[in-house]
């Protein structure tokens, strides 16, 4: 079932007072034309199984939920609430974050070509710094931004009881942080099915980054390895 290896990492954990997921969207209706990618809605299978995923969440008493601005992630992040209000969660709908979207896609008609042209190759393109600026911004950029951004929450303070945080967004932001923080290639690894994400936990040595039997610790700032 889709999400079985998230919530094997999650069960992994212990019990740490906050951990946050930043995961794909549930499954979406075919990129019909590549220059408009963020067109493409969940199908009703892929809203069933975020319904699913959300029941399935144990171990914390409250979920915060936010989702990338394009709207199959929305789809996805209301239908992963429902799941959790279901089984019985105190549950917050947060709203769309920018980061978590794909406005880092400076020329969606130029990169949707070529994006056709190399299949999964163009992510290998990217990451090695062989496509012009003009056209996607620089993965490692793009890698420190959206840490920056998900540690921010992991340590927002507030509430009682443990707290999972999801972060609705798309497979190439999760493949940008599996490939720069744990150095797992998609080459290798397989491409990121939908509700699959990276996991991120406080620990007093550092931030865990952890994606199924792969995981590091390191202190903050956080130091990239290099990708390619």
């Amino acid at each position: 079932m889709q999400g079985d290896e998230l919530l094997a990492t999650l069960q992994s954990l212990g019990n740490p007072t906050a951990a946050a997921v930043v995961l794909r969207h549930a499954q979406r209706f075919p990129i019909i034309d590549p220059s408009e990618p963020t067109l493409a809605e969940i199908t009703p299978a892929g809203a069933a199984a975020a319904e699913a995923l959300g029941r399935r969440i144990a171990g914390v008493d409250r979920v915060r939920i936010f989702h990338s601005p394009v709207k199959r992630c929305r789809q996805t992040a209301e239908c992963l609430a429902q799941g959790a209000a279901a089984a019985g969660l105190t549950v917050e709908l947060a709203g769309p974050r920018n980061v978590l979207g794909v406005d880092y896609i400076l020329d969606l008609d130029e990169a949707g070509r070529l994006s056709q042209l190399h299949g999964n190759g163009f992510v290998r393109l990217w990451f090695t710094g062989q496509l012009a600026e003009a056209i996607i911004r620089p993965a490692a950029q793009i890698a420190a931004e959206k840490l920056d951004y998900l540690t921010h929450c992991l340590q927002e303070p507030g509430g009682t009881g443990r707290r999972l945080d999801l972060h609705v967004s798309h497979d190439w932001n999760v493949i940008i942080l599996r490939e720069h923080m744990l150095q797992i290639r998609h080459e290798e690894a397989g491409w990121l099915t939908f509700l699959d994400g990276l996991t991120l936990v406080q620990r007093p040595a550092g931030l865990q980054a952890v994606y199924r039997e792969h995981s590091r610790i390191q202190p903050l700032p956080w130091e990239f390895r290099a990708a390619g």
